[in-house]
């Protein structure tokens, strides 16, 4: 499971150095009650790692739990 984890991240990594990735406005409401930008969720996943994949108890998604060591 690791690997697809690292092929998931370096995809997601890409897709921001490029800016080939769009936010939805769910994901902009999340972030918004998380008190958090799109450049924190960028820094995230940028520095981050996978660490697990969780299902979601109440809309059943599928959500990738990403954690980092990050300070400014």
């Amino acid at each position: 499971m690791i690997r697809v984890f690292e092929r998931i991240l370096n995809k997601m990594r890409e897709k921001i150095r490029t800016r080939q990735y769009i936010v939805t406005l769910h994901a902009d409401e999340e972030m918004e009650d998380e008190g958090i930008s799109i450049y924190d969720v960028e820094k995230y996943i940028l520095t981050g790692s996978i660490v697990e994949r969780q299902k979601d108890v109440i809309t059943s998604e599928w959500k990738l739990v990403i954690i980092t060591v990050y300070s400014e």
